[in-house]
């Protein structure tokens, strides 16, 4: 806490503009909920105190099954907490094991049950799916049971083989079976049909809610390449200072190791020193920063915008980046557009359904 204030310090002075309040609040990275809910107390008091809130904020929270109570819960709820993050992924046992998860089925509906009788109503749940081994009738069993815990928002994503990582390694060694590209493509197909049964309908390449008022509102700004502010430690933030076209942008990255964020920042503030440099002078001690032109911040509001079902509007990006760098991308998109991946009219670009699973070939075309 001592640490993200110190941090929070800086970020106020170094901001390029008069912050604005906050629409939206998000608890994130590794296990959130194993923090007390007087941690997020002080956290969005602080934040309150000095930047205020807009009417009705989105103030999400990770969570694993496994931490939850109804202690918690009550606390977390008081504090301001108003929107539950639930880390399912899976509600078979072999999968759970397989992806490193401390719960089971059963812990899941607990926890449902007393986030539930905690009065949170806002309520996502995160499914994997294509991990090694999953069967086409796994992953329906696993939508079947997500309908009936009746989320109001779902975050479904098909499971990444990173290089280096303990399952990738399995696999190149032949001890586990990857999902085929196939059977892939056959299970992105049943997990929208499968959740557009259960009610809930697809916003964003991996993001399904029940209604526009349910949609994760602080993953829209990062869609939409609103200005954000991160704290802690892996943390980035980001915002549009449009200086020239040189200097469009500028984003954030703090160090990604909790221990050395907090020796760098815990036991100071930003009038003392570290190593002999105070934090203004040597921000480089504790965070990386980027520069980022007009055509690379265009190319990031594509890549970005094109995730969503309702695409990038054509207005903005012309306000943003002037008219020629959005016509010639225009012409662009006439190819893919006769492939009928890709469309739009007066006011929005949009990939279609056709070209849903083909986002990355799409933006190669358009750039």
């Amino acid at each position: 806490m001592a640490a993200l204030e110190v941090e929070f310090q800086y970020r106020l002075k170094s901001w390029p503009q008069s912050p604005l309040p906050l629409s939206t609040l998000y608890f994130g990275g590794g296990t959130p909920s194993l923090f007390s809910p007087s941690f997020y107390a002080r956290v969005i008091d602080m934040l309150a105190q000095r930047l205020g809130f807009c009417p009705d904020p989105e103030v999400t929270l990770e969570a694993n099954p496994a931490d939850i109570s109804r202690g918690k819960i009550a606390g977390y709820r008081v504090a301001g907490i108003n929107r539950i993050s639930l880390g399912v992924q899976t509600f078979t046992p072999e999968g759970l094991q397989l992806l490193g998860r401390r719960h089971d089925g059963l812990m899941v509906e607990k926890a449902i049950d007393l986030i539930r009788r905690g009065g949170i109503e806002n309520l996502s749940l995160d499914l994997i799916y294509a991990w090694p081994g999953q069967s086409l009738n796994a992953l329906t069993r696993d939508l079947q049971k997500l309908a009936l815990l009746a989320p109001e928002h779902v975050s479904a994503y098909s499971l990444s083989l990173e290089p280096g990582t303990r399952l990738a390694q399995a696999v190149v060694a032949g001890d586990l079976q990857a999902v085929s590209g196939d059977d892939q493509a056959e299970m992105m197909q049943l997990v929208e049909t499968g959740l557009k049964d259960a009610g809930l309908y697809r916003y964003e390449i991996s993001n399904f809610a029940r209604n526009r008022h349910l949609q994760a509102q602080h993953n829209l700004a990062y869609w939409q390449l609103y200005d954000y502010l991160g704290l802690g430690a892996g943390a980035c933030g980001g915002w549009r200072c449009r200086k020239d076209p040189q200097h469009w942008a500028e984003r954030y990255s703090n160090m990604p190791d909790p221990f050395a964020y907090m020796q760098r920042l815990g036991p100071v503030n930003t009038s003392q020193s570290v190593g002999g440099k105070t934090l203004e002078s040597r921000p480089e001690l504790w965070f990386e920063q980027e520069i980022i032109d007009l055509k690379t911040s265009f190319i990031e509001s594509l890549m970005m915008g094109l995730r969503l079902r309702q695409g990038v509007g054509l207005a903005g990006l012309r306000d943003e980046y002037g008219a020629q760098i959005v016509d010639v991308m225009i012409l662009r998109a006439q190819k893919v557009r006769v492939d009928g991946l890709l469309d739009w009219d007066e006011s929005n670009l949009w990939i279609t359904d056709k070209g849903m699973f083909l986002s990355d070939e799409i933006l190669n075309n358009l750039i």
